[in-house]
């Protein structure tokens, strides 16, 4: 059974300043000095009920659940939940302007998607659509927008696996300039580059394609799209197909490029932003941090050959 409380939630004490412009790129800056007191786990990571606000037993220590999976019943904010998502405690966006929401994968003390089940996996990827679907429907039409930090070095302050949903209040430039390309294109680049990707290709698991795009925006990117073209998470949720597919992916990653940290965001079509689009996965294995060229000049440089990233990767696929 699930249950919903859709109410916003209270503002916090130290008001989220309004987004700037970065005058020379065009791009937003959201001050957010609040976030720079969310706690830290990273030093030496919790284990289950050794603090962790994430674990079953600890829901007090979080804002009010506004979803919940709950088998058994039972009221909000209280054990017996399966997958729970509530509003950031440290929002990069002011909650009366947008939405930043936490969505926890398990009770259970996770710390790498790995290490859940297919069926966990699946109900943690139908939670994600829930919750993209509920800002997709605020009435502020805000630029839904999901992502998950895995690891310290992946950004990650509690390492309890979980997402994160954004509801931002503008068009983001870069997201803007990505359904721009879709609708100039005369081929889908999503289909065009997967169709080219004999040697990069990775698995296909139920309909989805796990590849790596030839030219990668960051070292040790992975792809994953549905092999036919849809345009959006909302046309074909394919949730439990995409569960069972980061499962194994996020598996292979640990064996096979030794990964354990790694962001992971989604590209969708807005709703009312036309039917051009191939929705996809990005994945991204973190062996080092971004630097002066990248940071500064914007030209990133790739330490992983995408061809043999995704050999790799097919070796330890097919010894699984």
């Amino acid at each position: 059974m699930r249950r919903r409380r859709e109410s916003a939630p209270a503002r916090p004490p130290d008001r989220v300043s309004p987004v700037l412009w970065d005058p020379f790129s065009g791009e937003p800056r959201l001050i957010a000095p609040r976030r720079a007191s969310r706690p830290h786990d990273s030093q030496a990571p919790s284990t289950e009920g050794d603090g962790c606000p994430f674990c079953a037993g600890a829901e007090s220590e979080t804002p009010p659940e506004v979803f919940a999976v709950r088998p058994s019943g039972g009221p909000p904010d209280t054990p017996g939940w399966l997958v729970r998502a509530f509003a950031n405690k440290y929002p990069a966006v002011d909650p009366g302007e947008g939405v930043h929401e936490v969505i926890v994968s398990s009770p259970r003390h996770v710390t790498n998607l790995a290490d859940l089940d297919e069926e966990q996996s699946e109900r943690a990827v139908a939670a994600w659509a829930e919750r993209l679907a509920a800002v997709a429907r605020d009435e502020r039409r805000l630029w839904p927008f999901l992502f998950l930090n895995q690891g310290a070095a992946a950004g990650a302050s509690l390492q309890h696996s979980h997402a994160q949903v954004v509801g931002l209040p503008f068009a983001p430039p870069r997201l803007v300039r990505r359904e721009s390309t879709f609708a100039v294109s005369g081929v889908c680049p999503v289909c065009a580059d997967l169709a080219a990707a004999a040697d990069r290709h990775i698995a296909r698991v139920d309909g989805l394609a796990i590849w790596c795009p030839e030219v990668p925006p960051l070292s040790g990117t992975i792809w994953l799209a549905p092999v036919r073209h849809v345009a959006g998470w909302e046309d074909e949720l394919a949730a439990a197909a995409v569960g069972r597919a980061l499962v194994s992916l996020f598996s292979w990653m640990r064996r096979g490029l030794e990964a354990e940290a790694i962001n992971l965001w989604l590209h969708q079509r807005r709703l009312d932003a036309g039917g051009r689009y191939h929705w996809h996965v990005e994945i991204v294995a973190r062996p080092g941090t971004l630097a002066g060229l990248e940071l500064g000049a914007g030209a990133y440089v790739i330490l992983q050959d995408p061809v043999a990233v995704a050999a790799r990767l097919r070796e330890v696929a097919a010894s699984s």
